[in-house]
């Protein structure tokens, strides 16, 4: 009942203009009734029927983040919703000012930090003439400054088409791009006897469980050439929006604090960096070579 008067009021406050009040307030509630599991399901489970969620849909951010076009949250087409902050035209005003907020969320912001700093270790490693493999690579948009020059040393790999298909509009076939589930693609490489002096991952280790994330390690090491690296980023528990995202966009990661991500690293013989990003959003891990 309580969480029920909580949506109520909120949605008092968004219809009677006082929707610049109301966003914080939902995003704090929910950030607070995340860290206390036991009522988390309830909590949510009322957010998902009252007629709130109707009016938070008209933001396109969270709309398709919810429905989920491509069959998975986080999809390529909403990573670029985040990087550009420009909702399309056919939302409405009040989607456009719900959708003008949660752009701006820590975890947004992570996002953007994400990409930065990959553009700078993927352009320093291009520069170096180095054999670069991308996991999950989405629209590689920390691709963009290479734009016109020839990545033939760069291997791109997902296993969704239309992502590539949006990498090869922007590259042409400046680019090698491999539709394939990433471990398949691995195997292959592995036995291939391939080697790479960059394997980085920006989005996919937030979906894999333990027993995956030692998997991709292992195999990633199979991979490396000497003196190589693996870089990769994993969302932290407990950002602001945390709450935000498990309800409201129907958004589940697996959240890991940098200690966990250097036990995956020694545990594959890896020399682990780890840190957190200034937003306090998401955790990276550098590993190199054990030889």
């Amino acid at each position: 009942m309580h969480d029920d008067r909580f949506f109520d009021k909120t949605l008092e406050m968004i219809e009677g203009g006082m929707l610049d009040f109301a966003m914080p307030m939902l995003v704090g509630k929910l950030y607070g009734a995340f860290g206390h599991r036991e009522g988390w399901f309830k909590t949510r489970d009322t957010y998902r029927k009252h007629p709130l969620r109707a009016v938070m849909m008209e933001d396109p951010y969270i709309a398709r983040c919810v429905t989920k076009p491509r069959g998975y949250a986080g999809d390529a087409e909403l990573i670029d919703l985040i990087y550009d902050r420009t909702p399309p035209e056919t939302a409405s005003e009040r989607g456009r000012r719900i959708f003008s907020h949660g752009i701006e969320f820590q975890a947004s912001e992570g996002v953007r930090q994400r990409r930065d700093y990959a553009e700078k270790f993927v352009g320093q490693a291009f520069q170096d003439g180095k054999r670069i493999l991308c996991l999950a690579c989405g629209h590689f948009r920390e691709g963009d400054p290479l734009i016109g020059k020839n990545l033939e040393r760069i291997d791109l790999v997902d296993q969704d088409p239309l992502s590539l298909a949006k990498v090869r509009s922007r590259h042409g076939e400046a680019v090698r791009c491999h539709e394939a589930n990433v471990f398949s693609y691995l195997r292959g490489a592995v036995s291939r006897g391939e080697q790479f002096d960059l394997v980085y991952t920006l989005g996919l280790t937030d979906y894999l469980d333990d027993r995956a994330m030692s998997l991709l390690h292992r195999m990633v090491k199979s991979v490396l050439a000497p003196e190589g690296r693996f870089i990769l980023a994993n969302f932290m528990p407990n950002h602001l929006a945390i709450g935000w995202m498990d309800a409201v966009m129907d958004w589940q990661l697996i959240y890991r604090e940098p200690a966990e991500l250097a036990r995956f690293a020694d545990a594959a013989g890896f020399s682990p960096k780890t840190w957190i990003d200034r937003t306090g959003a998401i955790a990276w891990c550098e590993m190199e070579s054990p030889w």
